[in-house]
Order: structure tokens, then sequence, then C-alpha cells
């Protein structure tokens, strides 16, 4: 039977396991190449000074001529649609419908962790990040990290909670990218070959291995040194629920069905 020819596409979200994922799907697929795209993260995981879209910019432009000699991404899409091969995978901080490679079929894959622990570990990351600086690096960085390393998990929640315009909901972002959908998790299902959680990481890699044919073994390392899996319980939750609701309920969705049909083979 004819099959479209299909690249698989990652969809890492931070501090969701993200590198776990590029590495089980490695194991499981090892003569595949894999792409690893600069970041076209969604609206909620930018920054909101224009010191941190350059910077951002700068990255991109510098991880593109890397892989591809050029600055632009729309000619690097052109570049990995004609030399890609069947079965490569396409790996990188983007969100649904960012790879533009019309010459392919598209296997979405992605893992999502609870909403709440994801914010936590992200808090715990910027807070490191910030410390580990020398103290005149401070003054240029991005205002998240700014927040985490002065100030507590609470004051973190604060301070997204005050640009939740920009800030809420990274985790559907990345899932459904700019789209307006009624259900995300419907829509997760219909578009994606492969979704589970990082709390359940053996089902997650049980049903990728049958999907795929080949054996995927779990990997997950937390890359955050000495970083505690349960936020503090000194946080406004309230904050957190408007903040990550579509999120929260996303997630329940998600974890609630796994090993049913979305999960299995299609």
């Amino acid at each position: 039977m004819h099959q479209d020819p299909f690249l698989y596409v990652l969809v890492r979200i931070r501090k969701s396991g993200s590198q776990s994922l590029v590495e089980m799907i490695h194991s499981a697929l090892p003569a595949s190449r894999i792409f690893s795209m600069p970041p076209i993260p969604p609206k909620a995981d930018l920054g909101i000074e224009l010191s941190e879209d350059f910077r951002r910019v700068r990255r991109t432009k510098k991880r593109l001529w890397k892989l591809f000699k050029t600055l632009d991404y729309p000619n690097a899409w052109k570049i990995l649609d004609a030399t890609a091969q069947p079965g490569d995978v396409v790996s990188g901080h983007f969100h649904y419908g960012a790879p533009v490679l019309p010459s392919w079929k598209l296997k979405y894959i992605t893992i999502v962790r609870e909403p709440v622990r994801r914010l936590f570990s992200e808090y715990q990351y910027c807070r490191k990040s910030y410390l580990e600086r020398p103290f005149w690096r401070h003054f240029h960085i991005a205002a998240r990290l700014k927040v985490a390393g002065r100030g507590s998990f609470d004051d973190y929640v604060g301070y997204l909670h005050k640009h939740r315009e920009q800030f809420a909901n990274p985790m559907s972002g990345y899932i459904i990218g700019g789209q307006t959908v009624s259900d995300p998790y419907d829509f997760l299902c219909q578009n994606y070959f492969h979704f589970g959680t990082l709390e359940k990481i053996g089902t997650f890699t049980e049903q990728l291995s049958i999907k795929l044919g080949s054996t995927s073994a779990p990997a997950w390392k937390n890359k955050t040194s000495a970083a505690p899996g349960k936020p503090p319980a000194d946080y406004d939750a309230n904050k957190v629920q408007d903040l990550l609701g579509m999120d929260i309920r996303l997630y329940e969705m998600i974890d609630r069905n796994l090993g049913t049909s979305p999960g299995m083979p299609r």
C-alpha cells in the first residue's frame, strides 16, 4: 500500500522532559537524522522586552547559519524540505504548525508535564540561571530570570499573572500553535501521531514503541540539579488557576484518557 513520505516532528515543550523525548526517539530510530531547529515559541513562551526579542533572533540566526548556511527561517525550511529523507526527525521548541515542509506528511509527537509542576520547574531553572551568572550580567537578562532569581515561587507566579495576556497557558500554545480551537484535546487527538505525559512516561514509551515498530526506552533526567518536583504550598493557587486554566484542563484530559483509543496506533 502506498504511503506518503513522512517526517516525525517533535514539539518540545520547555521543562517537560523535552530533551528526554529526543533521546527516546533517537533510541528507537537510530538511523534517522535529527534536525534540531531554533525555537519558534508560542506567545506564552516569549519575553516582553525588546532586548529579549533581539537576543532570541540573534541566537536563531546563528543556529540557522550553522545548520543551513542561511540567516532566514523560510529559506531553512526550503532547504530542509528538499534534503530530508523519509523517517527523519525535526525537533525544536516550536509550536504546532511552525514547520513549513510541504513535501512531507508530518507526524507530530509531544510529551506534556503537569502544568503546576512544569511552572515550578521553570521557576527553578530561571532562578538557577540567574544565580549562576556574575552580578554584572544581571542587567541584561530576561525579566523572568530576574524575578525568579530575586524572589520566591509566589513572586514568580505574581509576575506571570500580572502579564497573563502574554504568559497564559504555554503548554496549549505549543500544542495548538496560533489556532483558535474549541476543544484542545480533540485537536491533539486529530493532529498528533503520538502524545503522553511525563508523569506516565512508561505508558508513553510503550505506546510509542508500538507505533514505531521499534523499542524506545523511557529516559527522563531532571536537568535542573537539586530541583524538587513538588511546588511549595505557599503560592497563590487562584492566580495559577487563572494563568494555567486551559493547560490544567488539557493535561487532565490527556492523563484521564491514556491507554484508550487516542493512545493507540492510527
